[in-house]
């Protein structure tokens, strides 16, 4: 399949890269973000997780996001 090129802005590209995981290419990153076509899909997943657990859970999410960048 073909390459495309798109333009984003430097605010897009930030928040893109924030949620680059591992060795992700920024391909992989939108595939993930463009998977669920469910806006809702997520709703009542911490439905059965004590609150210090999820909050625990998305501090390290985001440490993770944050240590890549410059």
């Amino acid at each position: 399949m073909p390459d495309k090129t798109i333009r984003v802005s430097e605010d897009t590209w930030r928040k893109l890269r924030a949620r680059k995981r591992g060795s992700e290419s920024f391909e992989d990153v939108i595939r993930r973000e463009l998977e669920d076509d469910d806006p809702l899909s997520g709703f009542g997943a911490w439905s059965d997780t004590a609150i210090d657990e999820a909050v625990g859970e998305v501090k390290a999410e985001m440490d993770d996001d944050f240590e890549g960048e410059p």
